[in-house]
Order: structure tokens, then sequence, then C-alpha cells
């Protein structure tokens, strides 16, 4: 049975950054319905769904005013994020698990690398001024103590280096196992097509969640 021919990297990085597009679709929802719930359940008043233009991700209107208790805004701006990790590598993990089809690990991967990856930019964003964001929020919350704005910036920067090491280490092992080949230049190349892209579609989506 003759093999068939690789697909060249232009063509690969093409259908991966599709799949990033709906991954980070998928992961923007996933936090703002995970925020919506907790902000019911925190006793936020809901005014429904909303699929608002361009890209029609799903938003929960909620009514911010009013006393409410600390732990209902951690609550309300903590859980989009945790909601969104928990699912990526949930999915990302199962997928490998089971042995799902190469399209589907793929965009579990993605899944995975842009919403851990969309943490790091959360952190810095809120040691910036005018930084939008759940996170950017809370410490608007808090006060906006300025001593903690070098602090937040650092954190986020360090928890940028090892997430992106853990996406790049997991990016080796789904596309190792998948093009049955190694070598350092392979996982250069992979490493870019995997995790490169995601990250900048991350943070294309956190510029467009700012605007």
């Amino acid at each position: 049975m003759p093999q068939r021919e690789p697909l060249t990297a232009p063509l690969l990085g093409a259908l991966f950054v599709v799949a990033a597009l709906v991954a980070c679709w998928l992961v923007l929802a996933v936090e703002n319905l995970a925020q919506g719930g907790a902000g019911a359940l925190g006793g936020f008043a809901t005014e429904g769904i909303a699929f608002p233009p361009p890209f029609g991700v799903p938003v929960v209107g909620q009514l911010l005013s009013g006393e409410h208790a600390a732990w209902s805004w951690a609550g309300l701006l903590l859980a989009g994020p945790a909601a969104a990790l928990a699912v990526g590598l949930g999915a990302h993990l199962l997928a490998e698990v089971v042995g799902a089809p190469a399209w589907l690990r793929v965009l579990a991967f993605e899944t995975f690398a842009i919403a851990w990856l969309r943490l790091p930019l959360l952190i810095v964003a809120a040691g910036i001024p005018g930084g939008s964001g759940p996170l950017a929020t809370l410490y608007e919350r808090l006060g906006e103590p300025e001593s903690g704005r070098w602090a937040a910036i650092g954190l986020g920067l360090l928890a940028l280096w090892g997430i992106a090491r853990l996406v790049g280490s997991r990016a080796v092992a789904v596309g190792r196992s998948w093009q049955r080949v190694d070598g350092l230049g392979f996982r250069r190349r992979l490493v870019r097509l995997l995790a490169g892209y995601p990250f900048a579609i991350a943070s294309a989506a956190f510029v467009f969640e700012r605007s």
C-alpha cells in the first residue's frame, strides 16, 4: 500500500491556525459561561445569554452594581480562567488517552495551549494601568495598589516561561506520536507550528477582548 505524502509545513501551519481559531472561540465561550454561572451563584443578577458580533462568543449579561461579598467577586472573576484551564487540560489528556483521530487531538491540544497561554497574559494585564480581563478587574476591586503592579507583571512573565515550556513539551509529545519522527530540528519546527501559532492567536484574542 503506497504511503501518502506528508503535508508541507505551510499547509500544516494553516490547518493549525484554523484549529486554533476554533479552540480560541471555545476557550472564550467556556470562560464567559463559567463566569456567568459563578456570578449567578454569587448573587449577581443575570440578564440572559447574548452572542454579540463579530465572533458570536456567548456572553452572560450580569448587573455588577450593588453590594457583594468579597468571595462573590472572587468567584465571579476567577471562575472563567479556572474553568478554561480545567477544560483545556482535560480535553487534551482525554484525546491522548483514548487515541482520538489526529484532527481531534490537534484541536484538543490547541484548546489546552490557548487556555493555558492566556493565563500569563491575564496576569500581566492586571499589572498594566488600564488593563482588562478578569484578573485586572479583580486587581481594580482590591484598590489597584501601586506596589503590586510590578509583582503582577513579574508573576505573569514567570508564569509565561513555565507554561510555554509545558506547552512546548506537550506539542512535541503530540507531534512525535503522530508523525513518528524525531530530532532537534523537527522539535523546533513542531513547537513553532503547534505552540507558536496558538500563542499568537491567544494574544490576538486578548486584544479583541480589550477592544
